[in-house]
């Protein structure tokens, strides 16, 4: 199989060559693996190589809409049999595997092959992909530009074509923010969709979505059907793309929730978003996030305690505990900083989420979905947003914050939350808009994001010109 044929290919559409015997998978196997270790080398998207165990036996039948298909995990939160999680850190190096975490089995149960794992910040504590354990990962769209994080790494090499779909997580925006930096579909399921089990019942108190990041919503679908509950009850997110969409009203924010305007590239992308889905019978009115959305303050004393396990666990394991050369500044800082709130501070703080949960939801009422940018800036250059860049912790959460404030909200809320890639600025870099629908509105989310995946800058143009 050609490079050309495979990355031409979403992962349904490489599942349904096999199935119909137009390409066996060992050769959609070898073109993945061809492509990773070509162009690798200089993206440094997966930092785990799993070629030498590979199911290459044909099947008779398709187990999945995604069997055959090319796969990678991310280096956190998921464990496999076959590779160690190290949570992008060097004090986890030499960790042993652990059999297969819940989500991973139903993957490999559907066919989907794990051909590594990628590249994440430190615990996946970053904006940015840019560890001191693996080093940085570059952006298809630009090398010199970041690729966000922190699924940055599952971001890269789904853009640059190694592999059609791969594992994600989205705790504050880490699979959205990646993909819009690399401009691809990142979709956030609902909160609690898809297994944590058996080694977490929840990650980050419940902020945390595992799910994929993908260059199609149908791949995004295909695998919301393999990992959630949904898939036992007979529900289908991807049969339910070609359902008919009723008319819904939409509203469009331009201004972050603490009321910064978002960026000229970003505007013009909501505007074309809002026009296109105008155009499928969707009503488009002016949203404002409430006041008192502010979450900076107490947003860390969620999710910080689960590396206070993970590193606790680890010294225990072996028998010594971490130096400045096994964890990163920023890890420390967020170490003391839960030793010193304690539990009081993570008590506060989901307080404060339930408050701002009601809030949230309730200036939704009006409206079925959020249309707004998901970075409020195009991807700045690699080293801008590394934590080691600043001498301030407060001047690096503020860098952060501005620079993607969108995404939280459906965290803290645990609404599905896509970001779509399919509008370009002037240079031709790829600008992401988000969708954010009421929670368990997962299927309604995708159906509107594969509207906005049947237009493209050019059939935009012949839409105004009608």
């Amino acid at each position: 199989m050609k490079a050309s044929e495979y990355i031409g290919q979403d992962g349904v559409g490489l599942s349904r060559l096999i199935k119909h015997k137009q390409v066996s998978r060992r050769e959609v196997l070898e073109a993945g693996i061809h492509l990773i270790e070509s162009m690798n080398p200089r993206i440094n998207a997966v930092i785990f190589e799993n070629f030498g165990v590979l199911p290459l036996q044909e099947h008779q039948y398709s187990i999945s809409p995604l069997d055959g298909v090319p796969f990678l995990l991310k280096d956190v939160n998921l464990y496999s049999s076959d590779m160690p999680t190290t949570f992008g850190s060097c004090y986890f190096r030499g960790a042993s595997a652990k059999p297969d975490s819940v989500i991973v089995d139903r993957w490999r149960r559907a066919g989907l092959v794990i051909l590594g794992k990628t590249n994440t910040p430190e615990f996946a504590a970053e904006f940015v992909t840019e560890p001191r354990a693996f080093g940085i990962t570059r952006n298809p769209q630009g090398y010199d530009l970041t690729v966000g994080g922190s699924s940055g790494g599952a971001a890269a090499a789904v853009a640059s074509g190694m592999v059609p779909v791969a594992h994600a997580t989205d705790l504050g925006g880490s699979i959205r923010i990646p993909a819009a930096c690399c401009g691809i579909f990142g979709f956030k399921p609902t909160a609690g969709l898809n297994p944590t089990e058996p080694y977490f019942q929840e990650i980050a108190g419940g902020l945390n979505s595992d799910h994929v990041i993908s260059r199609t919503v149908r791949d995004s679908a295909a695998s919301l059907d393999i990992t959630s509950a949904g898939f036992s009850n007979g529900t289908s997110f991807l049969e339910g793309l070609n359902r008919r969409v009723p008319e819904l009203t939409i509203g469009m924010c331009l201004k972050d929730p603490v009321g910064r305007l978002c960026g000229s590239d970003q505007r013009d992308a909501v505007l074309r978003a809002a026009q296109v889905l105008e155009a499928h019978g969707h009503h488009i009115v002016e949203y404002q996030y409430p006041d008192g959305l502010d979450a900076t303050p107490w947003f860390d004393h969620l999710w910080i305690f689960d590396i206070v396990r993970l590193v606790d666990e680890r010294a225990r394991e072996i028998g010594r505990a971490p130096t400045t050369e096994d964890l990163e500044p920023l890890t420390f800082h967020l170490l003391e900083k839960a030793k010193a709130g304690a539990i009081a501070a993570h008590v506060r703080a989901r307080d404060a989420r339930r408050a701002y949960t009601i809030r949230y939801l309730e200036s939704m009422r009006g409206i079925d979905i959020c249309l707004t940018p998901t970075l409020a800036v195009n991807p700045p250059h690699v080293g801008s947003l590394n934590f080691n860049a600043f001498t301030d912790v407060d001047a690096w959460s503020k860098a952060g914050y501005e620079f993607a404030p969108f995404s939280i909200p459906s965290n803290i809320s645990g609404q599905p939350s896509a970001s779509c890639p399919y509008f370009k600025n002037s240079v031709g870099l790829s600008v992401g808009v988000q969708l954010s629908g009421k929670p368990g509105d997962d299927l309604l989310v995708l159906q509107l994001c594969a509207q906005l995946e049947m237009s493209s800058d050019a059939n935009l143009k012949e839409l105004s010109e009608a």
